[in-house]
C-alpha cells in the first residue's frame, strides 16, 4: 500500500479494504496490516475469546 493525497476523492481508500472484506479477510488483520502498533488481533482474541460460531469453516 502506498500513501497518496486523496483528499480530492474521500473515498478513493475505501476500495481495496472493502475488496479484501469481500475475499473475507477479517478486518482485525486488515487493521493489523495498517497499524502495526497495535492493538493486536492477538491480544484481542485472548481478551475477547474466540466466536460462538466457527464464520472461518464455511461448507
Amino acid at each position: 500500500m502506498t500513501h497518496e493525497d486523496t483528499t480530492h476523492e474521500p473515498h478513493a481508500g475505501a476500495e481495496p479494504v472493502m475488496e479484501m472484506l469481500s475475499e473475507h479477510i477479517p478486518l482485525s488483520l486488515i487493521m493489523d496490516m495498517v497499524s502495526p502498533d497495535g492493538p493486536r488481533s492477538e491480544e484481542l482474541l485472548v481478551a475477547e475469546g474466540l466466536p460462538d460460531e466457527e464464520w472461518w469453516k464455511q461448507g
